[in-house]
C-alpha cells in the first residue's frame, strides 16, 4: 500500500496534468475522488494546486518548512498505544500521553487511527462486533416483550 505522501504527490502531478487541460478544479477534483476515494485531497487543496501550477511553478514537491518535524505517530507508538488500551480500557488520556512521552493533539489523531473513542472513562472500538450487536438486539427484545408483558410501568417508577 502506497504511503500518504506517494499518494498526495500521484494527485499533485495528476493535478498539473488536468490543468494542463483546463479541467476546471471542481471537475478535476470529482475525477481524484472517483480513483483515490477517501484518500483524495480536499477540493481546496486541488484549487491551492491550480493557483501553483498556474503561476508557472510546475513543481510538485513542498517547499521546504522550518519546525521539527512531527516523529510521535510512528508505528511503534501505534501498537504501543493499542496495548496500553487493550491492558487497561481505564486509562486515561493524560496517562497514555505521559506513558508514550507524546502531547495531547498527537494522542488524539493516534487514537482516531486506531478507531477508539472513549465511553464512560472506558476505552471501546468504535465498531460493534456482530456478537454485539446481537446482544443489544436481544436484550431489546426482552425489555419489549416485558413491556408487553406487563403493560405500563408500575405507578412507583414515574417520575414525580
Amino acid at each position: 500500500m502506497a504511503s500518504d505522501m506517494e499518494v498526495r504527490m500521484k494527485q499533485r502531478c495528476v493535478i498539473e496534468l488536468l490543468h494542463v487541460q483546463k479541467i476546471a478544479p471542481n471537475d478535476i477534483h470529482r475525477r481524484l475522488l472517483n480513483v483515490y476515494g477517501d484518500q483524495t485531497v480536499d477540493v481546496s487543496t486541488v484549487r491551492q494546486w491550480v493557483a501553483h501550477f498556474s503561476s508557472g511553478d510546475s513543481d510538485v514537491k513542498d517547499e521546504p518548512r522550518s519546525g521539527r518535524p512531527c516523529t510521535a505517530v510512528t508505528p511503534r507508538n501505534k501498537e504501543r498505544l493499542h496495548q496500553l488500551i487493550r491492558t487497561n480500557r481505564r486509562i486515561t488520556t493524560r496517562e497514555l500521553c505521559t506513558e508514550l512521552n507524546i502531547g495531547c493533539n498527537t494522542l488524539e489523531g493516534m487514537v482516531a487511527t486506531l478507531e477508539y473513542r472513549e465511553v464512560c472513562a472506558r476505552w471501546v472500538p468504535r465498531m460493534l462486533i456482530q456478537e454485539h450487536k446481537e446482544h443489544r438486539m436481544q436484550v431489546c427484545q426482552d425489555l419489549l416483550n416485558q413491556y408487553e408483558a406487563e403493560g405500563e410501568f408500575p405507578s412507583s417508577l414515574h417520575h414525580r
